[in-house]
């Protein structure tokens, strides 16, 4: 099962020194084309460690929230997917 939604989003970074940022992101989507209706909202502060030539490495920690509802058929056939998912992000990413 795969769907495709159309989706508008908006994304704000703040910098509070060099190596230290904060990044909210957030998108709705849906609108009846794929899903009926869908949410994210994304919230991390983020810390650069090491710095190279050709790789930034940054600490990252934040929370997510991810809400979707999309259904697909009738009767027997009927598929629901109407869910919310939320918590902690914790990582390292590495930027090229």
């Amino acid at each position: 099962m795969s769907w495709l939604d159309p989706l508008i989003g908006l994304r704000w970074r703040h910098q509070f020194s060099p190596d230290k940022e904060l990044v909210v992101k957030g998108d709705v989507g849906g609108f009846g084309a794929g899903s009926d209706f869908s949410w994210q909202a994304l919230a991390t502060f983020d810390w650069e460690f090491c710095r190279s030539e050709s790789v930034v490495w940054k600490a990252v920690i934040g929370y997510r929230a991810l809400y979707v509802d999309y259904a697909q058929g009738s009767g027997a056939q009927l598929y629901e997917f109407d869910i919310l998912t939320h918590g902690p992000i914790l990582g390292i990413s590495a930027t090229f």
